[in-house]
């Protein structure tokens, strides 16, 4: 299709982030119970299962959705590669080991190697601990250490465990003496996002043996899970072969997304020579040492709209905010978008407080959509479902659902009062499982379909084309409540107004 001129309606995307459909009250904080009005306007209405997860958003086959991937194929409408994909392509192709970010390294010293130990594969995977080490050895490094973030919130709590063995068993496989199990801590200090400078400079410190850190048992991190709710904050240790990063050697930060490890790159720049996967935020890393540079993806819903004159409003609160102002644009910033950032609670917070700053998210999206202006779109995150989930309290996360139920209620009622077309979704599964088949707690994301419902508050109406789809049809079918052409290079629209 070509893109023509449309009349300018007024539309919001809003963005349930980890809401998955699940009907099981004994597991999920999303179901009828805890979100009556969202489940009124899907039999009122009608909506659309989408898939958010596995091949069909270019992950892994079985792979649950995340927050990345989710917002770049809604924004793009169409399958992409995943930044693991291109990682793992580029090891096997040669394009990673002939990298140029290797170049500014001291070959001389020992390599270091830092990031999540994780099989959910959201911000990182431990087979990229694996594969940065082969190419380090490769590469002529006489040492390589990696130091290992276990992670208990991407990845089931509890798993660290049986990663540590397989990531030793790797190591054991790869055949090369020069590769060493360094250290061992949690997350929690490493991928801070809201610039809690002291966790990150924990995590500094530590792997800079800095800290009187005890030496790593496999019976102290069981005993740890039996007293904490995961192993995310599991103090440092060192194993009795490691060695901490020093002046002037080169650590590789193994995470392949952006947002949770820039902190930790800017504090370990000012001590050692840094290489980050991917461009990172605060300027930590200079692009000449980023493995994999970022590639815009152009074509996209925000290309649409700003072809077609829409001016667009980005609202979140401050830990999804990039993901309505850089990865729903395909992973480059648009200037011409205004945003508006929420503050954000502190993740230790977050437990004994499920609303987070949902009230303070409301009462700005009143705001925006009281203004009466044609030619509007605002696109916002509503982040409880997601946050909250990840803390693996189904009671918490069913006050986490209410309100953004409630908080539905009151947007589609301002949506009719002020004439706003409206579409509501989701980028993955999360709050839709928060107990495992085998009853213990979960907060990692679930690949369960997610929600598209239509909203329309002109006097045409909205038709379902079809009830079953994917993230990818997400723009079109924006675009049709916009009574905008889409084009051909994005997935079909599942609905029509007339």
């Amino acid at each position: 299709m070509s893109i023509g001129e449309r009349p300018k309606a007024k539309a919001v995307l809003m963005i349930l982030d980890g809401m998955g459909l699940n009907e099981d009250p004994k597991s999920s904080a999303t179901t009828a119970e805890c979100m009556p009005y969202v489940h009124s306007l899907m039999q009122q209405h009608g909506f659309a299962r989408l898939h958010a997860s596995g091949v069909e958003v270019g992950l892994d086959e079985g792979k649950a959705g995340n927050s990345e991937v989710g917002h770049l194929t809604i924004g793009a409408g169409k399958v992409l590669l995943s930044t693991l994909a291109r990682v793992r392509e580029g090891y096997h192709s040669g394009d990673w080991e002939q990298s140029s970010a290797w170049d500014n390294s001291d070959f001389t010293k020992p390599l270091h190697i830092a990031g999540l130990l994780s099989d959910a594969g959201v911000h990182a995977h431990w087979e990229t601990l694996m594969m940065a080490a082969d190419l380090g050895v490769k590469k002529g490094f006489p040492a390589v250490y990696i130091h290992a973030l276990l992670d208990g919130t991407d990845s089931q709590a509890g798993t660290a465990p049986r990663m540590l063995d397989e990531l030793q068993q790797a190591i054991k496989d790869n055949g090369s003496d020069k590769i060493k199990l360094a250290s061992v801590m949690g997350r929690k200090w490493a991928t801070d996002r809201a610039e809690n400078w002291d966790l990150t400079e924990y995590c500094r410190d530590a792997l800079m043996g800095r800290l009187d850190s005890g030496e790593f048992s496999a019976e102290d991190l069981q005993k740890h899970l039996l007293n904490s709710p995961s192993e995310a904050d599991f103090p440092h240790a060192f194993l009795p072969e490691g060695k901490p990063v020093a002046q002037g050697e080169t650590l590789i930060l193994s995470n392949h997304r952006a947002d949770r490890i820039s902190q930790l790159a800017k504090v370990m720049n000012k001590e050692c020579h840094v290489i980050a996967m991917v461009e990172l935020k605060h300027e930590a890393t200079p692009i000449e040492d980023v493995f994999f540079p970022t590639l815009p993806i152009n074509g996209g819903l925000i290309d649409v709209l700003k072809e077609q004159g829409f001016s667009t409003t980005r609202l979140s609160e401050q830990c999804k905010f990039p993901h309505v102002t850089y990865f729903i644009n395909g992973m480059q910033a648009d200037e011409s978008a205004k945003g508006v950032e929420v503050p954000t609670i502190p993740d230790a917070e977050i437990l004994g407080n499920p609303l987070m700053s949902i009230e303070q998210l409301g009462v700005e999206m009143k705001k925006i959509m009281e203004d009466e202006s044609t030619g509007q779109v605002l696109i916002v995150n509503v982040p409880n479902l997601d946050q909250v989930g990840h803390q693996g309290s189904l009671d918490a996360a069913g006050k986490a659902g209410n309100a953004v139920d409630n908080l539905v209620r009151q947007v589609v009622a301002w949506a009719k009062e002020h004439e706003w077309q409206l579409l509501i979704t989701a980028d993955h599964g999360n709050a839709d499982v928060m107990v495992d088949d085998k009853g213990r707690p979960m907060g990692s994301h679930s690949s369960n379909n997610v929600p598209m419902i239509a909203l329309s508050q002109n006097s045409k109406e909205v038709t379902w084309k079809q009830k079953t789809g994917v993230l990818t049809n997400v723009a079109a079918s924006f675009l049709t409540l916009l009574e905008s052409d889409y084009p051909d290079t994005m997935s079909e629209s599942l609905i029509k107004l007339g």
